[in-house]
């Protein structure tokens, strides 16, 4: 055969060969770019279903915690439980919400998953009821519910198993694809070298992003122990096996004295206590706290490291470790030392109170005394002077001369000033004794009645009296104020041209206030101060009749109804006397007689 010929057959065989090789190199590699991809869409689904799975159990164990912490609040009252039930209801509901966009392709699962979350949300909203509640009935049904929580569970279970159902077909067809994969991939080691470092460019981000979230955690971590450590209470962890203490917080440390080695391991709780508070621990609380699993404001003495003391409320709560291997408690205890001091202190003050009070009773003897006195003794010899001036002005008129009759004259008008006076004196004696008896009455008509008296004795004077609204309080001692403030009204306006008396109310938010009002001679504010003493006078006693005791009356009044009384006045342009009431009338323990 030629030459020619024969290396034309090889190259043409050559070029067959090539061609065919070539072919073949692109069927592989078609055939693996196929598969990789295949491959890839296989592992996403699986990663997917792994990740359903993952939601699932989260979701599953979010709602036990946030029905735990509901309990947990109802058991003890801590509002850590409350926060906590808050955090996992929302974490649940989000996790929810992330089931429904990751199954959103499966209509079995959506069906149980709807099923399941009108469930979870009965759950959450009976756990949510036990925090509204008072603890009593909290406690008495915070095992309710249990039902609905084994569906829950059953509900997430199923779905579990159909996921992984799931999960073992596609690993399988998976596993098939991988083989098949792997022995075109070695004819094609280009795209096998691409596709590690498509791998290994995935881990390295992978791993980045976990190292992200580990210092994430961490960082939180960090935050809650902070919190922990510097909470405004003292919080301490005991493993109960052994009665030492396991876990303290620094504040707890930073009020014992104590440092963490010299308490964590090597004391008990009732090594911290001083020695009448360890005693009563451990005979009567530690037996009632182990057969109940909770105290709750106690009060107990702690000794300090350096032997001093002070006095802590205590709550504390026993749980179960994980592995139900142990009981765990957890005590919370705040420093009241300061409230203790203002306990003694108040006890103090009403033991000194109550001393008072027999002393003042002991004086309100002595006034009644002196009052009866005034009423009797005092009176008799008035009358006895009286009596003999009248017979001698009457008898022996014959007898003495008109210079005697003044006299005599003066002598029964200085008797019955006196007598007066005497008067005042009961009165205001009586207005600060026996029992102050309240009711709601007319203040219209207790002031219509007063006027209507002085009208008779007054036609001159022109009275204005708008609406007033009623108050709690002594009908009687009030009518003496309105009498006693209307009666000075009119006497220091007589002398004016045209006399007017006005009546005046107010009403605040806490009192009423009620104001009179005229048009006479007035005072200087000056002497405002000298209004309400015992004898006080601002005029002379020829100018204006009176005993000085009138005002001093009605403020005793006044204020032992825990009321206000007050004046405003110019000289010559008439006064305002004022005073006030409470609207709802005394506090129940201010109508006890004292």
């Amino acid at each position: 055969m030629p030459m020619n010929k024969q290396s034309g057959l090889a190259r043409a065989s050559t070029g067959i060969f090539f061609f065919l090789a070539l072919l073949l190199l692109l069927g592989v590699a078609a055939f693996s770019y196929r598969s990789v991809r295949d491959f890839e869409e296989r592992a996403v689904w699986l990663q997917h279903t792994h990740t359903v799975i993952k939601v699932l159990e989260e979701a599953n164990s979010t709602v036990r915690d946030a029905v735990s912490s509901s309990r947990g609040y109802a058991l003890s009252g801590n509002e850590e439980y409350r926060a906590s039930f808050d955090t996992w209801a929302r974490q649940a509901d989000a996790l929810m919400r992330e089931l429904h966009r990751l199954m959103a392709d499966n209509v079995q699962q959506m069906r149980i998953l709807e099923h399941t979350e009108e469930l979870v949300t009965q759950r959450l909203t009976m756990a949510r009821q036990l925090l509204e509640m008072d603890r009593p009935a909290a406690q008495q049904r915070v095992l309710e519910g249990k039902a609905l929580s084994d569906q829950i569970r059953d509900g997430f279970n199923e779905m579990k198993g159909n996921e992984n159902a799931l999960l073992a077909t596609r690993s399988h067809e998976t596993a098939a694809s991988a083989d098949l994969t792997i022995i075109m991939v070695v004819s094609g080691s280009l795209v096998s070298i691409a596709l590690l470092v498509l791998v290994y460019s995935k881990l390295r981000r992978e791993m980045r992003r976990r190292v992200e979230a580990q210092q994430r955690a961490q960082a939180y971590s960090d935050e809650i122990e902070d919190l922990y450590n510097n909470a405004p209470c003292g919080y301490h962890t005991v493993d109960e096996s052994d009665k030492k203490i396991i876990k303290i917080n620094d504040t707890e440390l930073k009020w014992l004295g104590y440092t963490r080695d010299q308490v964590v391991g090597r004391m008990t709780h009732t090594d911290l206590l001083a020695p009448a508070s360890a005693e009563r621990y451990l005979r009567e609380l530690q037996p009632q706290f182990l057969l109940r699993r909770e105290i709750s404001g106690i009060d107990l003495n702690y000794r300090r490291a350096d032997g001093s003391e002070f006095t802590a409320l205590v709550n504390a709560t026993a749980i179960p470790s994980r592995d139900n291997s142990r009981l765990i408690s957890r005590t919370v205890i705040y420093d009241i030392s300061d409230r203790k001091r203002a306990e003694e202190e108040i006890e103090a003050l009403n033991a000194d109170l109550k001393r008072q009070a027999q002393h003042l009773h002991s004086v309100n003897k002595e006034l009644e005394s002196f009052s009866y006195s005034v009423s009797h003794d005092l009176r008799a010899p008035l009358r006895a002077i009286s009596g003999y001036a009248m017979i001698l002005e009457e008898d022996y008129a014959a007898a003495i001369d008109e210079k005697g009759r003044e006299q005599l004259q003066v002598i029964r008008r200085n008797v019955r000033k006196m007598d007066e006076l005497i008067n005042d004196l009961l009165k205001l004696a009586k207005s600060t004794t026996g029992e102050l008896t309240l009711e709601r009455f007319s203040m219209d008509d207790l002031v219509g009645q007063v006027i209507a008296g002085l009208r008779q004795e007054n036609p001159a004077v022109e009275f204005e009296v708008p609406r007033l609204e009623g108050a709690v309080a002594n009908r009687g001692l009030i009518t003496q104020v309105w009498e006693n403030l209307l009666s000075n009204a009119v006497k220091f306006s007589s002398k004016s041209e045209r006399p007017v008396v006005r009546v005046s109310m107010q009403v605040g938010p806490e009192e009423y206030v009620y104001g009179v009002h005229d048009n006479g001679v007035g005072f200087d504010m000056r002497y405002a101060h000298k209004l309400f003493g015992t004898f006080q006078r601002l005029h002379r006693q020829e100018e204006y009749a009176g005993t000085g005791i009138g005002l001093a009356l009605v403020q005793r009044i006044v204020i032992r109804h825990t009321g206000r009384v007050w004046a405003e006045s110019k000289p010559k342009e008439g006064a305002s006397f004022y005073f006030s009431l409470p609207r709802k009338g005394l506090a129940p323990s201010l109508n006890e007689p004292r």
